[in-house]
């Protein structure tokens, strides 16, 4: 199953700082990441730091998994089926799948 991502990301605009923030915090903060720009996130295209950045069809296609999982988390009591957890599997997989191999 598709967990909320719990990293702790901090913002350091100056890069000699962020790699020692990095040093420091690499043992004791676990899923730490010190950002100097957007593309250091590993949550991209889903940050909020990256604010209204256009989103292109890998991006979409990754929201669009992200939604339909939501749903399908939030009425699994209410649709108590087999198929649809299944879905519900297969789309976590596959977004796993994508977040793994951004393109």
């Amino acid at each position: 199953m598709h967990e909320p991502n719990l990293t702790t990301r901090i913002i350091c605009n100056d890069r000699e700082l962020a790699d020692q923030l990095h040093h420091l915090l690499v043992h004791t903060v676990p899923d730490c990441e010190v950002l100097t720009a957007p593309r250091d996130c590993s949550a991209a295209p889903f940050c909020r730091w990256l604010g209204e950045a256009p989103l292109g069809p890998a991006g979409q296609v990754q929201v669009a998994l992200v939604e339909a999982i939501e749903v399908l988390e939030r009425t699994r009591h209410a649709f108590k089926s087999r198929e649809l957890g299944q879905l519900r599997q297969h789309l976590n997989a596959l977004l796993d799948t994508l977040s793994d191999n951004p393109k």
